[in-house]
């Protein structure tokens, strides 16, 4: 993905040329880190898309000022970064976040600034839940850490009728958001990271081309949502459904859950089987899929098939 967006750059930069106001010296220095490996965070691809949405509506002041926020980004920190949601009334990367992973309208969801209590306690189930995963999936957690650059913990509005669980956004590329008062044990917590991750990889598979060629504004009844939703959105969930069974799957195998959440997550196998069929009935039904959806979906089917019922 840095790859893809150090060509998506340097080509913005050539279009931009005589055109733009922009810092054409620390471009190319940007271009130049993200080829030789300097990882960036999840803002970059922010303000990267911001630019080209501003290029597309031909708003040369937006554009200009899109390059010198996307400029003004500081290369990522070593390791996995773990915090809270900055308050977004006083930082402008908390509002960014805020803004993106909320939606408008009464019923939407919003996410907040957690409690440094909240965050603290969070902190903890999460350490614990990814080192569950380390032992018990050391594949999916050596994946989580390859993709995913920052979690950040938040919470939601209890006065709204949908609330936040986790999330991620294509356009926020490496960050996931987790709600910091849910997800109380390490099986939920290595749960919800399976979930959310295979979104982000999902995401980083669809650089050249889609999963599905479906409209957008064609919609389907989805096997996690009780509104209808794209195409798009019913192949992430039928997909993302047997990554969460193979995860549940190998924790249950491990023999490492406590007898008193074994329940559980035998539940959420269950769950994730009857998830993965029922999405797989709208995508064969519906899906107009790519040579790489339909490859990616095969493997899941194929791997459904072959699971056995705990």
């Amino acid at each position: 993905m840095h790859a893809e967006l150090a060509g998506s750059i340097a080509y913005l930069a050539q279009q931009c040329e005589g055109h733009v106001q922009f810092d054409r010296v620390a471009a190319s220095r940007l271009v130049i880190e993200l080829r030789q490996g300097v990882r960036y965070p999840p803002e970059a691809f922010a303000r990267y898309y911001a630019l080209a949405f501003g290029l597309l509506e031909e708003d040369t002041d937006r554009a200009s000022r899109c390059w010198h926020d996307l400029l003004a980004v500081a290369p990522a920190g070593s390791g996995l970064q773990v915090q809270p949601l900055a308050d977004p009334t006083h930082s402008a990367l908390g509002a960014l976040y805020a803004g993106m992973m909320g939606s408008e309208g009464e019923s939407g969801v919003v996410i907040r600034p957690p409690t440094p209590e909240i965050a603290t306690a969070f902190r903890r189930r999460f350490d614990e839940g990814l080192a569950l995963m380390e032992k018990v999936f050391p594949d999916l957690a050596a994946e989580f850490c390859g993709i995913i650059r920052e979690v950040i913990c938040v919470v939601g509005d209890p006065a709204r009728r949908m609330q936040f669980d986790g999330g991620s956004h294509f356009q926020l590329w490496g960050a996931l958001f987790i709600n910091a008062e849910f997800h109380p044990t390490p099986a939920a917590m290595m749960e919800v990271l399976a979930h959310e991750s295979a979104h982000s990889l999902l995401f980083g598979f669809c650089t050249h081309e889609p999963v599905v060629h479906n409209e957008d504004n064609e919609v389907f009844p989805s096997p996690l949502r009780v509104d209808l939703r794209p195409m798009d959105g019913i192949y992430h969930a039928t997909f993302v459904s047997a990554r969460m069974h193979l995860a549940m799957s190998r924790l249950l195998a491990s023999g490492l859950v406590p007898k008193e959440e074994r329940n559980n997550v035998i539940d959420a196998i269950e769950a994730d089987r009857r998830h993965f069929r029922s999405g797989d009935e709208v995508v064969r039904a519906h899906g107009i899929l790519s040579p790489l959806g339909r490859e990616l979906m095969d493997n899941a089917r194929s791997y459904m098939d072959a699971a056995t019922a705990p």
